[in-house]
């Protein structure tokens, strides 16, 4: 299923809330990539180290950087609703300006600056988004308030940057790419000053000593990666010199790691950001800088970079949009702890249980049936206090190749004999093999013998997101989809096997952290009989604790049933003559167990959002503030059925204190 943008005259939106893979396109265009890769032969790559970035810029001093002043903006009790005012077409409001100064630098090192230019036109045609090329001064000093798009702009003169700040006094927004008046009009270096002070965007590195730093992760439901699912794996190229940035100021929008996102203290990992920050005129000024050069769109896939592009600049535009968060309100990330049993389930147990509790949360026990008849009295126990026991085989082997009929045995000597101890497990239980060794067959045996979900490691999706498990041409589809978590980091013990025990808990705990950070799930192990010690495991339901407010400390089961749940919702939010229209459609199905929510981005911050319903319903739904960009409309127990509300974005009356 596809998150669509239609462009009906000048604008339309139309937001599904899918998760999965979303690419933003006009009907009846084309994926082509915008420029061939042929017209760049001979740049970047054969270009020597330095053209762009010293050696020695990040523990270098910037000069020639611009403050800018700002001021604080104090609000009135008044307000004023902009539905109307964000409902019209987009006008003719973004700028291309292809800096002379920049095109002069670019040939220095016999590269054409246009082919930057010229991917922005081609994706602003595409979808139909009114622009401008500008490359005079004069015209940039007198650019009216609308998004000025600065592509790879290395060299600027001060007159140039002053015209930047200038333009975003009177309350423009701007979105950078890559380096940004870095060098001055002689193409003489002076740091990182100016995206700092002018752009929000603080430089303290870029990935060329980390060759394997070559993903690019978006955080989900973000203001400006929305359509993208949290962690999606996307692959950026590593050409000589054209390193992608690291940030480490503004407000995270993907991270830059390798593929299996480790993590290494103290290395920023964040490389795209956006901020918003009020003007001295009373005005409020966003800005967006992606941390990667347009050169990287080529070989990477042109529909995820489009994505974030179109998300970006609709932001900075201040164009409302609507789509169903991952999780349910008002939960922004999702936590499961997964006991792999592999050892008799003893009283030790039973206190660790008690301590996630303590911390708000519920674990899943994976339990292997040769020792369930022993470990049968606490499993009761456990179980009786709200905690999951599910599948851990019928013994510690692995599943992986080994034929249909071994594996299909295996499994049904598993449930047999947990279920002979007693112990009470759901009718579509989970399962997570020993060791993580499954293979196709077993996931087909899985889905045959209708379990609810499977634990899988992360090379089966690219997201950090649950997903359906396929279902194969010409087999019979189950009743209840069978749902896979993918485990995307390590557990503490895994974390802490080698080295100082407390830097392997606190690189645990940094990952966590990423992983919130990212909107992902965050699938983590730890056997029965842990070898934590009971400070270890403190410091971690510590963690776990002051963070439930936000994070969903949930069991696999939970997670599975809701995102079953989750995929009978869709929203869309369509333009309208007086007010932008949001429709929330409910498949049929029993009320909504969990809160859905559907996110709305603002068109400024500090707006709230109203609903007037279109139908004749109970009430209108609860609308609560996310932070300063976006409102969520909580779709607590919604029946079945359509449903439609006007949109009306009130405001307070700002004024400017001195």
């Amino acid at each position: 299923m596809f998150h669509r943008l239609k462009l009906i005259g000048f604008f339309r939106v139309t937001a599904l809330g899918c998760f999965v893979l979303v690419w933003i396109f006009l009907q009846g265009c084309t994926s082509t990539r915008p420029i061939a890769s042929e017209q760049l032969k001979g740049t970047a790559v054969t270009q020597t180290t330095g053209l762009f970035v010293p050696a020695d810029a990040f523990g270098k001093k910037a000069v020639g950087s611009m403050q800018s002043s700002l001021s604080t903006v104090k609000s009135s009790e008044s307000a004023t609703t902009l539905s109307a005012v964000f409902s019209s077409p987009l006008a003719a409001s973004v700028f291309i300006y292809t800096s002379p100064i920049t095109e002069k630098y670019f040939v220095t090192g016999g590269i054409d600056a246009k082919v930057n230019i010229q991917q922005w036109e081609v994706f602003l045609r595409k979808y139909k988004i009114p622009f401008q090329v500008i490359s005079s001064i004069d015209k940039l000093e007198n650019a009216q308030p609308g998004v000025l798009l600065l592509p790879s702009s290395i060299a600027l003169s001060e007159r140039e940057k002053q015209a930047v700040v200038s333009f975003r006094a009177k309350g423009g927004g701007v979105l950078a790419t890559w380096l940004t008046g870095v060098r001055g009009e002689k193409g003489e270096w002076q740091g990182f000053g100016f995206m700092e002070n002018a752009l929000d965007a603080k430089v303290v590195g870029n990935t060329e000593a980390d060759e394997n730093d070559n993903f690019m992760m978006p955080n989900g439901d973000s203001p400006v990666t929305y359509s993208l699912p949290a962690g999606l794996r996307i692959w950026l190229e590593r050409p000589k010199d054209w390193y992608s940035l690291r940030f480490a100021t503004g407000n995270s929008a993907a991270q830059i790691m390798d593929w299996s996102r480790v993590f290494i203290a103290g290395k920023p990992t964040s490389t795209i950001v956006f901020d918003e920050r009020p003007q001295p005129s009373g005005q409020l000024s966003r800005s967006v800088v992606l941390g990667y050069s347009e050169r990287l769109w080529l070989s990477a896939d042109p529909k995820l970079l489009e994505a974030i592009a179109h998300n970006s600049l609709m932001w900075l535009l201040r164009r409302p949009d609507a789509y169903l968060s991952a999780w349910p309100y008002p939960y922004k990330s999702a936590f499961v702890l997964a006991v792999d049993s592999a050892d008799v389930i003893s009283d030790t147990d039973v206190v660790f249980a008690q301590s996630l509790e303590n911390a708000g949360g519920r674990a899943t026990y994976y339990v292997l049936s040769e020792n369930a008849a022993k470990s049968a009295d606490n499993l009761k126990k456990i179980r009786a206090r709200g905690h999951e026991v599910d599948y851990f085989g019928d013994r510690f082997a692995g599943f992986k190749d080994h034929s249909s009929a071994v594996q299909g045995g295996r499994l049904d000597a598993m449930v047999k004999g947990l279920k002979s101890t007693g112990v009470e497990v759901a009718e579509d239980a989970g399962f997570h093999a020993p060791m993580e060794s499954y293979d196709k067959t077993t996931e087909k045996l899985l889905k045959e013998r209708a379990f609810g979900h499977y634990i899988a490691f992360m090379d089966s999706t690219d997201a950090r997101l649950p997903f359906f498990a396929p279902v194969e041409a010409g087999a019979v589809k189950p009743a209840k989809s069978v749902v896979v978590l993918p485990r995307t980091q390590n557990g503490p013990e895994d974390s802490m096997e080698e080295g100082d025990p407390e830097i392997g808990l606190k690189t645990f705990l940094s990952e966590l952290e990423l992983s919130e950070q990212m909107g992902g799930l965050s699938v983590v192990r730890v056997p029965n009989q842990s070898l934590l010690t009971a400070a270890q495991s403190g410091e971690i339901f510590k963690h776990l604790k002051a963070r439930r407010d936000q994070m969903w400390l949930a069991t696999s089961g939970q997670i599975a049933d809701w995102w079953r749940e989750r995929e009978r919702v869709t929203a869309r939010l369509d333009s309208g003559v007086t007010a932008p229209q949001l429709t929330v459609t409910v498949k049929p199905g029993p009320p909504l167990q969990q809160a859905a929510t559907v996110l709305i981005n603002l068109p400024e911050s500090g707006s709230t959002v109203r609903l007037v319903a279109r139908g004749s319903y109970e009430k209108s739904p609860k609308v609560a503030s996310v932070d300063a960009w976006r409102a969520a409309v909580v779709l607590n127990g919604l029946a079945a059925g359509e449903y439609q509300w006007y949109v009306y974005f009130d405001r307070m009356v700002a004024a400017t204190t001195k």
